[in-house]
């Protein structure tokens, strides 16, 4: 199959993911992030759920909830109960942790087979601490533990950074302590901390890169040792440039994303990838309360856009709901050994495989 032909599908397919901004508030201020600034409207209990249900009629399986911290929302519980009942197959919510302890809460989580929540974490209590706020690491790592009592199915993400990358081997060893066999770690992103924050202080120089990439190497190989996957591992060999040169990777056949997922914001607005939403500024692919998802999926704007990703005209990331897919398959076949069109040639036959 060539390129045109891998592309083509690419546009006819059905969204596989929603995601679906649950809140703009947050009960932290981390110093590496700068979203928790935001307090805007929200969307409203019933068209969040006739959104998700609009979803799974064209066709998508996966519902992620996302926002700054979704449980400062109590409704958060009923709206991922109903995603399982309409049957989204993934349901996927990233958390700090410090809410879910709080009432009821897991004991609505604990009915849910299709649930995974993923709780932030970015070293030991000393360095997560200073990051998002005294007792944090405590309370996050408590309700971990809580998850796994009751079998609720859990993962950690951790971000990379200056202040991180000598500590995440610790991250390991916590997940292999509580049974998590599979954790995400993905680099700094400056759209998340805000253009005005100091991004010296969480990059690294260009003359740091090579001790970047041996250190996170060693971290790779010591997961393994521990038996834990890390998601994201087949980017590894990327974020010491990204982090020291600004340098973002896309997959040589392009990024195929915008072609699975669409994003509604708080206000309605949808975008084809978070990388996209912060660099559209104020253009979007439709408002879901003048269109209707299907209108919007099928329209020019959403075509532009995946053209573009497609093309490697994105902006490119390495986060961990980037291309994976697309950078599994180049690191089962040794993206350094090989010549960019044996590459792509490769990659083509590992997509449809």
């Amino acid at each position: 199959m060539d390129k045109q032909t891998l592309h083509r599908q690419a546009f006819d397919r059905p969204p596989g993911d929603i995601a679906i901004e649950l809140s703009t508030h947050c009960n932290l201020a981390c110093k590496m992030c700068n979203v928790w600034k935001r307090r805007e409207e929200e969307l409203g209990h019933d068209k969040i759920l006739s959104l998700m249900e609009e979803a799974r009629a064209l066709g998508a399986t996966r519902f992620s909830a996302c926002g700054t911290e979704p449980f400062t929302r109590e409704d958060t519980p009923e709206i991922l109960a109903h995603a399982e009942r309409i049957g989204f197959q993934e349901i996927c919510v990233i958390s700090n942790g410090v809410l879910l302890n709080k009432g009821q809460r897991l004991e609505s989580l604990e009915k849910l087979r299709k649930l995974n929540i993923v709780i932030s974490l970015d070293g030991p209590v000393e360095v997560h601490d200073d990051l998002r706020g005294k007792g944090v690491y405590g309370k996050a790592v408590e309700t971990l533990r809580e998850l796994r009592r009751r079998e609720i199915t859990c993962s950690i993400s951790s971000v990379i950074m200056r202040q991180t990358i000598d500590r995440l081997a610790e991250i390991i060893d916590l997940a292999a302590d509580l049974g998590i066999q599979v954790i995400s770690m993905q680099p700094y992103e400056r759209e998340t901390a805000g253009l005005d924050n100091n991004h010296c202080q969480f990059e690294f120089r260009p003359e740091e890169e090579a001790a970047v990439d041996k250190k996170l190497r060693r971290l790779m190989t010591y997961a393994g040792q521990k038996k834990v996957r890390v998601y994201t591992a087949s980017m590894m060999k990327f974020v010491p440039a990204y982090l020291a040169r600004g340098i973002r990777r896309i997959p040589p056949m392009g990024c195929f994303v915008p072609s699975r997922l669409m994003i509604v914001d708080s206000a309605g607005e949808c975008s084809p990838c978070f990388q996209m939403r912060n660099s559209m500024k104020h253009k979007s692919m439709g408002n879901v309360r003048e269109k209707t998802l299907e209108e919007i999926w099928h329209n020019d704007i959403h075509r532009e856009l995946t053209t573009q990703a497609l093309n490697r005209k994105c902006p490119g990331c390495l986060a961990g709901c980037s291309d994976v897919e697309s950078f599994n398959a180049l690191s089962q076949r040794g993206w350094r050994s090989w010549r960019p069109v044996r590459i792509a040639r490769r990659l083509v036959r590992g997509l449809i495989s």
